[in-house]
């Protein structure tokens, strides 16, 4: 009889309870053996035969009953046990003088900074209902104190190590794009619907709330004129940007852009394409139709991005961006399909996937010569070939075979292969399971690696073909898993993901303005984390988040109390195990990683005891 049969024969003779218990105590004895090897074997022979500490449940009897004294004895073996589990105790036992100073540092800081958040007005709810700020709530109703909070003075300050998930369109404020489409004189705006005022009130404004509006790099003969202000104005007929930007005032009068009427457009223009507070966490908002006004806001954006000044200026203020981040490499994720070639400035010729390559290289390889000029360091970049979801099998196909050949022109800049865009509107990874097995194939044969690195998990719909990516990433071998937020469901594929070594790209401001969860602190990388799944930190769309990585660090820390500076530490690390480098490239960024890593904690400590000097001053000039 096999051990599924010998299972249920034991379990017919005993009730399903016992069972359950019998498997849970398999469970606890792993967790102690895995306790005993990180402390080197050294038990502490403080467990109970069965691993329980000999505590019954839903028990009065006599024998169960501690004085006070023996049961905070026990009590804080068990909290000492499970912290030795915890995903950061590692670092935490390993910790030097500076970094137990610096720890210490944060936990004040973080006590401080909830001064400043109860010093705030409450916000007024249902029926008055008052409801006092805190460190944690809403990202969007926080996000401009945040910026004056000491915690993410020191997330900026951090070094990050490798930011393996974002995506290359949307890695800047889009103020950036929209700054250099003003000096292009062939670019373009249009609307689904006309810019007209309706009525009056709020109502008035109707067309200007719902419209999606598009940008185009376009040449004379595909223009096709039209007036956005007039009502007989027609879905995507096109008017020039500039036109726009001097008529637009006339037209919005609503005191939401201020009155200067220079930059009412471009106030605009930024509210479409930010997230805002009262859309991401009304209560009738779902995570569907979050995603509804995410993919509006990157169809809005893909104008302002698919032009070479636009593409070749935006790529190395990117990199720019990464530095100042304190960011020490990164692997991006453009979308390679044939509607995303990027146009020339007059808009007469398309450059291809490969001339996109080219762009990106060039201007990564002269930023790192700058840099090196500097005497400062930037580990590089690496390209994730990502093909979108919805396309159908036939041409996810050939987007792998472009993929291969990519891979063996630029052997060093092709990371690995992924399918993106909204799970639940796309295929399901199963739909193109014999394309994926024979790229695999003919990857081994040419000796390429290039490994599978999926989106999947970034959904709340349990049982679905979508929640079923899970499965098919496991077993294509997948490296890295974008998102991962339903993994903690799936204890059994969990389980298989840490023995394979798959790591998570955890995406928290995401997942929160995408509707997966209203708040940081009910995120399941909490639960992952407690199970020591691998993870690390990303900002996947951080511009129309307005966040960058340092918000999604702070958003980590704000959201779980006894966090500190070792899970900061060990998510970096794995950030660094788990990007797709060559060994001696690893060893490389490892190394810088690892001084600026000293800087930082010297900087921590000398900020924060100059912060405590002015305070001390300031209050004594008080008195």
């Amino acid at each position: 009889m096999n051990s599924a049969g010998n299972h249920n024969a034991k379990c017919s003779r005993h009730s399903d309870s016992d069972c359950d218990k019998a498997a849970a105590r398999e469970v606890i004895k792993a967790h102690d053996s895995e306790i005993d090897r990180r402390r080197q074997g050294n038990g502490d022979g403080d467990r109970a035969r069965d691993g329980t500490y000999g505590l019954p449940l839903n028990s009065n009897a006599i024998g169960s009953v501690l004085d006070v004294a023996d049961y905070e004895k026990l009590r804080a073996k068990v909290v000492s046990r499970e912290d030795e589990l915890s995903f950061d105790a590692r670092y935490r036992s390993r910790a030097s003088d500076m970094e137990r100073r610096v720890d210490e540092i944060i936990r004040r800081v973080r006590k401080e900074d909830e001064i400043l958040f109860s010093g705030q007005v409450p916000r007024k709810g249902y029926h008055g209902q008052l409801h006092p700020r805190f460190a944690g709530d809403h990202f969007l109703s926080n996000v401009d104190l945040i910026g004056e909070t000491g915690l993410f003075k020191i997330a900026s300050m951090m070094p990050k190590g490798a930011h393996l998930h974002n995506h290359f369109n949307a890695c800047l404020p889009p103020y950036v794009l929209l700054d250099i489409a003003k000096g292009m004189d062939r670019m373009f705006i249009t609307s689904n619907i006309p810019l007209i005022c309706k009525g009056k009130g709020e109502d008035k404004f109707e067309n200007f709330d719902k419209c999606e509006i598009q940008f185009s790099i376009m040449s004379p003969d595909k223009e096709d004129a039209g007036d956005l202000f007039s009502p007989r104005y027609q879905s995507r007929q096109t008017m020039k940007f500039s036109e726009f930007l001097n008529r637009f005032s006339t037209y919005y009068t609503r005191a939401d852009v201020g009155t200067d009427d220079k930059t009412k457009a471009d106030k605009w223009l930024l509210h479409k394409l930010l997230f805002q507070e009262e859309e991401a966490y009304d209560h009738l908002q779902t995570a569907s139709g979050a995603w509804e006004k995410f993919n509006g806001r990157t169809r809005m954006m893909k104008g302002l991005f698919n032009y070479v000044t636009a593409y070749r200026s935006y790529t190395r203020q990117c990199l720019e961006d990464f530095a100042r981040d304190n960011i020490q490499y990164a692997e991006i994720r453009p979308t390679m399909m044939a509607s995303n070639y990027i146009y020339s400035d007059d808009g007469s010729t398309t450059i291809d996937n490969e001339g996109i390559m080219e762009i990106i290289i060039k201007e990564v390889e002269d930023f790192q010569r700058a840099k090196a000029q500097e005497n400062k360091f930037f580990g590089g970049l690496k390209v994730i070939y990502c093909t979108p979801r919805s396309m159908l099998p036939e041409q996810v196909k050939d987007a792998l075979d472009e993929c291969r050949r990519f891979k063996k022109k630029w052997p060093r800049w092709i990371a690995g292969y992924d399918l993106v865009g909204e799970e639940a509107k796309g295929y399901p990874i199963r739909e193109f399971i014999p394309q994926l097995l024979d790229f695999r194939r003919k990857c081994a044969e040419e000796n390429l690696d290039i490994p599978f690195l999926f989106h999947c998990g970034e959904t709340l719909d349990l049982g679905t073909e979508t929640d079923g990516n899970l499965v098919d990433a496991l077993l294509l071998g997948s490296k890295r898993i974008g998102h991962g937020f339903a993994l903690a469901n799936h204890p059994y594929i969990m389980q298989q993901m840490k023995a394979k070594g798959i790591c998570l790209e955890l995406c928290p401001i995401s997942n929160e303005i995408l509707g997966l969860t209203p708040r940081v602190n009910g995120h399941t990388m909490y639960q992952l984390l407690a199970n020591n799944v691998h993870c690390t930190v990303n900002s996947d769309n951080g511009a129309l988040f307005r966040s960058s990585l340092s918000h999604d660090f702070y958003q980590v820390m704000v959201g779980k109390k006894s966090m500190g500076l070792y899970g900061w530490k060990q998510l970096v690390m794995w950030s660094l195990e788990h990007a797709c480098l060559e060994d001696e490239e690893r060893k490389d960024i490892t190394r810088h990683w690892e001084m600026l890593w000293r800087e930082f904690l010297i900087n921590v400590i000398e900020w924060y005891e100059k912060r405590e000097r002015e305070t001390a001053v300031e209050e004594k000039s008080k008195m």
